[in-house]
């Protein structure tokens, strides 16, 4: 009874670490179809597996010009952004991981990418540029309008990573089956 019990009590415990690799098999899976229609590899190893214990922080201004600074639009802007750096600092640290690959239109996807279009690290953070706002109808009830603002300021956290030569900025866009990533800007990090 007691080896029944200790092999039942073993299965448990590796259920979750299957469980897991499967995941990380199909998110990896995900990942590269995503990548591909961007033109960026993703290595066969987990593209934020590096761990180092230092990171970097930029902060960075992100300018619409033919918007006026206080301007608001109903709809993501179809241009290419202005996007400057504004400080670049290195921090004593680990980032935080990113468990899942999911997507949504009020989000963007962080892609840093090296000098020979390789993945070396992503994430998915809300998208600054967006302002939600409830009115009431005259009935009574609440309607939802986003909003973009057209300069923001914004900070981005990215491994202290040599290989990454910039950081792609993209807007999640549903196709009808799936989500497309659409280019908003392009960062140099070197």
């Amino acid at each position: 009874m007691r080896t029944v019990f200790s092999l039942l009590l073993a299965a448990l415990m590796l259920c979750p670490l299957v469980q897991g690799q499967k995941s990380r098999t199909a998110q990896q899976q995900q990942l590269q179809k995503l990548m591909s229609r961007v033109d960026v590899q993703v290595p066969e190893n987990d593209a934020r597996s590096i761990q180092s214990q230092t990171y970097r922080e930029l902060k960075l201004r992100w300018s619409d010009s033919t918007k006026s600074t206080t301007e608001l639009k109903t709809e993501a802007q179809t241009q290419a952004p202005r996007v400057s750096v504004l400080d670049d600092k290195k921090r004593s640290g680990a980032l935080p991981r990113q468990r899942s690959l999911e997507l949504a239109p009020t989000l963007t996807f962080i892609a840093a990418v090296d000098s020979t279009n390789k993945l070396r690290w992503w994430s998915i953070v809300p998208d600054p540029r967006l302002v939600r706002a409830e009115t009431q109808t005259p009935t009574g009830e609440l309607r939802r309008q986003d909003y973009y603002v057209s300069n923001v300021t914004l900070v981005v956290a990215f491994p202290d990573d040599p290989e990454i030569a910039t950081l792609r900025f993209y807007h999640p866009v549903w196709n009808g089956t799936d989500f497309d990533l659409r280019p908003l800007a392009v960062v140099p990090t070197r």
